[in-house]
């Protein structure tokens, strides 16, 4: 594979700052990918089962095998860079190929500060500019800030975990959010009445229903029945005020020079304890500016600004040029979570990364 000269100016400044290159592999278990971000991802990766019956895909991107590589040890925690193909199955009615070439960065274990996310901000930027990126704009968000709104509201366990997986599906929590509003999310009144009882009281219930339908629980006892139907009781649809608060935080948009103060403004009106959030982010966009990166004197802050892959709990930003705002040139963002998830929690490293799009550069990826 031989880089265009645009690919190979983007990856010669992310290598500067970027420590030594990464060789992942390019087959993974299918499960990794699913178990971090759902079946919704499914319809994108192109996936096979072996004769075993393991489910197996082409790498969907650079940074997941990258990071199950730290979280098993096999490379340390420190900073890489690489480049290679990546395969995703494009959008339907897309024309995308279903193989591109990624060029990107993954940082671990420097503590995740407004420093560095100030400082990857910038060599994303930085590299795409060199790779010939022209007329782009950036739009930004901070998943770190609606898990905080989240947490602020009085919402269920239940439905705080539910919103906060929904955020990496366009418009997820506001769908779920509306179809609650509609009673598509109530209990019976069965379920009601057994989940207000004690765990004991409920068990006799459960058992009571169970004799006079003449039937007996299977593979699960009635302990476990009666904590499932107390916990689907807990789970009612959340307080309205709570939802309409939280859609009006997604609808929240404004220019990065105007974005903290909208941000505060929002925080104040609903009486919301999120400042530790909102100081962090005001740190970080002072250290943006002293750095200058290109791109991002018109850059936009938006509330539902996310990533697809649902990994990503903090600082994300998107490249696109004008009116192709679904293709971004550029995509980044923070994941301190993944390590501990890949590696069922032995081993901790906050980090971040950006991936860049060669074909949508100055002029190709490889060749």
């Amino acid at each position: 594979m031989i880089l265009s000269t645009q690919a190979t100016a983007a990856l010669a400044r992310i290598a500067r700052v970027s420590g030594v290159r990464a060789e992942p592999q390019t087959l993974m278990p299918a499960e990794v990918v699913l178990e971090l971000s759902g079946e919704i991802v499914r319809s994108r990766l192109c996936t096979f089962t072996d004769a075993s019956g393991k489910e197996h895909c082409l790498r969907p991107d650079l940074t997941t095998p990258i990071a199950q590589m730290v979280a098993s040890e096999e490379l340390p925690v420190a900073r890489y860079h690489g480049s290679g193909p990546v395969y995703r199955l494009p959008p339907r009615g897309s024309n995308d190929p279903v193989e591109h070439l990624q060029i990107g960065f993954e940082w671990f274990g420097n503590g995740g500060s407004p420093a560095e996310d100030a400082e990857a901000l910038s060599v994303a930027l930085e590299a795409a500019q060199a790779g010939g990126a022209t007329g782009a704009t950036v739009r930004f968000g901070d998943v770190a800030i609606y898990h905080a709104v989240l947490a602020a509201l009085p919402f269920s366990p239940q439905w705080r975990d539910r919103l906060r997986r929904a955020f990496s599906r366009r418009k997820g929590p506001r769908e779920l959010l509306v179809a609650a509003s509609r009673g598509q999310a109530g209990v019976t009144s069965d379920i009601a009445r057994l989940g207000s009882l004690s765990l004991v009281d409920a068990a006799q219930g459960v058992q009571a229903e169970l004799q006079r339908l003449g039937v007996e629980p299977v593979a699960r006892t009635i302990e476990d029945i009666a904590a499932r139907l107390r916990e689907k009781a807990a789970d009612v649809a959340p307080d309205a005020a709570a939802s309409a608060a939280l859609i009006a935080y997604l609808e929240l948009s404004a220019p990065v020079s105007a974005s903290a103060d909208v941000l505060r403004g929002f925080a104040r009106e609903q009486g919301l304890g999120v400042a530790t959030a909102l100081d962090a982010y005001s740190e970080r966009l002072a250290l943006i500016a002293k750095l200058k990166p290109p791109f991002w004197a018109d850059a936009t802050f938006s509330a539902e600004a996310g990533r697809r892959f649902e990994y990503y709990d903090g600082f994300v930003f998107e490249l696109s040029r004008e009116g192709a705002t679904d293709r971004p040139i550029v995509s980044g963002g923070r994941y301190d979570g993944l390590i501990t998830r890949l590696s069922a929690g032995t081993r901790e490293a906050s980090a971040i990364g950006a991936a860049l799009r060669a074909d949508r550069l100055g002029g190709g990826g490889w060749t």
